[in-house]
């Protein structure tokens, strides 16, 4: 960016919704912090001259209770269900006296087991929404 903000990484962020890339400041051209509370971000307004480079990274949250909702993909809500499935029935099938029971939980294990891999590894890339993954911003073509 060609402005007078020092440390832009202190004083800009952005975010993206949708397609469309959100580029804020509490800093105005001249380099002053915004001290206003209801306008603190407002959109930068400088010039762009070589281009952005964005970091990020996202680490999910650890789940500590039932309450709690697992930091990841919303589409891998209900395949991490059929993932746990498979480990309580497995777990289930080793401490089973009976053969016949030990038979059906382990029957049991593989049928979410197979749930899990189609779900993952054949869709897992398509259906990514939330943390991770590529992001891909498409700018309106202005010509």
């Amino acid at each position: 960016m060609a402005s007078n903000i020092k440390y832009p990484e202190n004083s800009c962020r952005w975010f993206i919704e949708g397609d469309n890339l959100a580029l804020v400041t509490n800093v105005d051209s001249s380099g002053n912090t915004t001290t206003s509370s209801r306008k603190r971000w407002k959109a930068v307004q400088e010039a762009v001259t070589d281009g952005l480079l964005l970091f990020y990274y996202a680490e999910p949250n650890n789940v500590s209770s039932i309450e709690d909702t697992p930091d990841i993909d919303n589409t891998l809500h209900l395949p991490l269900v059929d993932y746990v499935k498979k480990c309580l029935y497995m777990d289930e099938a080793g401490k089973a006296q009976d053969p016949n029971a030990s038979s059906v939980s382990m029957n049991m294990s593989m049928m979410h087991q197979r749930r899990w891999d189609e779900s993952v590894k054949r869709f897992g890339m398509k259906k990514r929404d939330k943390t991770g993954g590529t992001r891909v911003i498409v700018p309106a073509n202005l010509k």
